[in-house]
């Protein structure tokens, strides 16, 4: 039998837990750790800043380079466009050599092409005729004057026709000046029933890659250049100035000669192999060392400077080097601040280890749970996240309270919304990343053949079953090929890929998505026999094209969707999959301007041209047949090939 004073101490309430405010440890020893640490991060901070340099370095100089290469592609892309829509026209039969039709196609397409100077239709008799834009004292007017069929007389143009006679398909060939200036042309064979009547040239001044050069330098604060191969200069921002030829600044002048003296001292140049190693973006990041001689005073001075390069082919017969340089002070002034700040810390250090040790594994242990399952919240990996324990300092217990009430929240919340697309919004970390725009993605929409029919034969809850069980198929091959999906219509899908990250290739990622979602469903059905579920067939439309991305909406209520005249092609394309691959487990409809984008990995099989509802125009359709595997879903499997 217990007695009073043990029945007491049974029903006794528990003792409250003493918790610690926070502000009574900082008051102790805030003045001296917060000193010590500033000092001690510092310290610690330099050597890792070194290679946080490389990686800054390394995204400025993606950001350059892949700004130059699409500029200079967007700009010779006018040319092969140009070159490749008269040859079309020829082979449709709309116009004969020498007649109104030919001059008025070649005027049309030389307007249209605002980086061509002058397009030329040559006969294997080296008769030429064509249209140029009009010059006026050394600029372009804008009018677009004609001139006759004439014997070529330049020797250059003459030399390059000859050379044209023993190659078939488009070409990139050499440089040919007169006295406007020196011009880049690429030439087409224009062939009627597989036979070569002619040939048909467009010319690009290569003052437009200078301004390209002189408008990227200004940008990016750096000197842009384009040289032909390692040893001559095609473009720079002197050559851009109107006055660059008057002036004796000239294109294809060699570097030893030009008059610049850090692009002189380009071929003993030192390769940075940190930033190779760290970096598989064919970018080369190189040290040049220039001598400032100063004569009056008989002294020297070693400047160095910063150069980065890509190489990049299909304009002539060798390689053009597209970069830019900007002096290595750049980086070593911001190195040299943290380390002099450094430098001013490590006295301190010493006395804020004991410090540390006996305050830092008290404190450190909550903060870091917190900080790293806050940084799980900052990426959306809900999943990921485990409630935060209760702890015995004041302020550590409430964060850690209204952390785990924030993460029922969001767990709540987050089965209403596209997690992966709000994951990617938040790994962008760019301003204003959701506010609508114009951008060329790849739309992919899905629909299960004969649902409806099947629906009627199954109550509510298996349906939505069966339709779950379908939508986490496609959902799982749109998330790991890159693929954003957007809405659930019905039994359909619409994804598309290229937003809100700037998914590289994402033409090939789409169709490799499609190609998964053929494969799992063949599996899937498979099962689906032995497990007494209706087997699912699926039609899939695919499209590239613009169309408007963002948040679109009610103030109270918008999406993170895309709407355009793409999002409907790819629709129609998809109900297209039923005539061209009838009883298919995944019939596959991609366009032409899809098709264009993917290389040999992929086995397109044409379709023909077919009048989607609401077009104008026939669409070029291809089924898609074999894709080869790839080392990673969001590789940049294509890179439009030109020359």
């Amino acid at each position: 039998m217990s007695t009073p004073a043990q029945s007491v101490r049974l029903v006794r309430p528990e003792k409250k837990r003493r918790r610690i405010p926070i502000a009574v440890i900082m008051a102790l020893s805030f003045g001296t750790l917060v000193f010590l640490s500033v000092g001690g991060v510092l310290a610690l901070s330099v050597g890792a800043n070194f290679r946080n340099t490389f990686d800054l370095l390394g995204a400025q100089s993606t950001l350059l380079i892949d700004a130059m290469e699409d500029s200079l592609r967007a700009e010779m892309g006018d040319a092969e466009n140009a070159v490749n829509g008269i040859a079309q026209l020829y082979a449709q039969g709309e116009f004969q050599i020498g007649d109104e039709a030919m001059s008025a196609a070649v005027a049309g397409a030389l307007a249209a092409a605002s980086g061509v100077e002058a397009m030329l239709i040559c006969t294997p008799d080296l008769v030429c005729r064509g249209a140029a834009r009009s010059i006026e004292n050394n600029v372009a007017t804008g009018a677009i004057e004609h001139f006759p069929a004439e014997p070529e007389k330049s020797p250059q143009v003459r030399a390059a026709l000859e050379q044209r006679r023993r190659v078939g398909g488009r070409q990139w060939g050499a440089f040919v000046a007169n006295e406007f200036g020196l011009y880049a042309h690429v030439s087409v064979p224009l062939a009627r029933d597989g036979v070569t009547q002619a040939w048909v040239i467009a010319a690009v001044e290569l003052r437009k890659l200078s301004d390209i050069t002189r408008e990227l330098s200004s940008r990016f604060g750096t000197h842009a250049f384009i040289l032909d191969g390692e040893d001559r200069v095609l473009a720079d921002q002197r050559l851009a100035d109107p006055d660059a030829l008057k002036n004796g600044v000239l294109p294809l002048t060699p570097l030893a000669t030009y008059g610049d003296p850090v692009l002189a001292a380009y071929s003993s140049r030192e390769v940075g192999r940190e930033f190779d190693t760290r970096h598989a973006r064919d970018i080369e990041i190189a040290e040049i060392r220039v001598d400032d001689r100063d004569d009056s005073t008989s002294w020297e001075e070693e400047n160095t400077y910063i150069a980065i390069t890509r190489k990049i082919t299909g304009y002539g017969d060798k390689p053009w080097t597209i970069g830019g340089y900007f002096e290595s002070s750049q980086i070593s002034d911001e190195i040299e601040r943290v380390m002099g700040s450094a430098l001013l810390g490590l006295g301190a250090m010493a006395v804020a280890v004991i410090v540390a040790i006996l305050l830092g594994r008290r404190l450190s242990r909550p903060i870091q749970a917190i900080a790293g399952q806050a940084t799980r919240v900052a990426d959306f990996d809900l999943d990921g996240i485990t409630p935060l324990p209760r702890s015995r300092v004041l302020e550590l217990d409430n964060q850690a309270s209204a952390f785990n009430a924030m993460l029922i929240g969001l767990r709540a919340f987050s089965t209403y919304i596209p997690r992966s697309l709000v994951a990617k919004l938040v790994r962008t970390r760019e301003v204003g990343i959701a506010e609508p725009r114009e951008a060329v993605v790849t739309v992919m929409f899905t629909d299960i053949t004969g649902f409806t029919t099947l629906s009627e034969q199954m109550d509510a809850a298996a349906a939505a079953r069966l339709l779950n069980h379908h939508f986490a198929i496609l959902c799982g091959a749109v998330d790991a090929h890159g693929g954003t999906v957007d809405k659930f219509l019905g039994d359909g899908m619409l994804a598309f890929f290229g937003a809100p990250d700037r998914l590289n290739g994402h033409a090939a990622a789409a169709v490799r998505a499609a190609a998964a979602i053929r494969e799992q469903l063949e599996k899937d059905n498979l099962e689906a026999a032995g497990e007494g579920r209706p087997p699912l067939d699926v039609r899939i439309g695919i499209h590239t094209g613009a169309v408007i991305v963002g948040n679109i909406g009610a103030s109270d209520r918008v999406n993170y969707t895309i709407v355009g005249d793409t999002v409907n092609v790819s629709q129609r394309l998809q109900d297209l999959g039923k005539h061209l691959e009838p009883g298919a487990t995944a019939a596959i409809a991609i366009s032409g301007e899809t098709a264009s984008r993917l290389d040999e990995k992929f086995e397109t099989i044409p379709a023909g041209k077919h009048r989607l509802r609401g077009r104008g125009e026939a669409t070029e359709v291809f089924k898609l047949g074999k894709v080869a595997t790839s080392a990673s879903p969001r590789m940049d499997v294509h890179r439009a090939q030109v020359g």
